[in-house]
């Protein structure tokens, strides 16, 4: 019961601060949305980069540039 109160006490006054205050959320989520930008971008790099195969710790575990010619060199034949 007291969970609900406490909440319903939080939502009159973030309401009354949103309405007496309402630029500073505006700046606030002027000053986010860049962020969000730069967070959604590097995930769908990441992804694309998941998904193309390419594997940056095999690179560095090998470093005999034949192994990994006659590699492809095996699936183009």
């Amino acid at each position: 019961m007291i969970n609900i109160v406490l909440g319903l006490v939080a939502i009159s006054l973030g309401l009354w601060g949103l309405v007496t205050y309402w630029w500073y959320a505006v700046d606030v989520l002027i000053s986010i949305f860049p962020l969000v930008l730069l967070g959604f971008g590097t995930v769908a790099i990441l992804a694309g980069i998941k998904n193309t195969g390419l594997k940056a710790s095999s690179l560095g575990k090998n470093n005999d540039p034949e192994a990994t010619e006659s590699n492809t060199t095996k699936k183009d034949k």
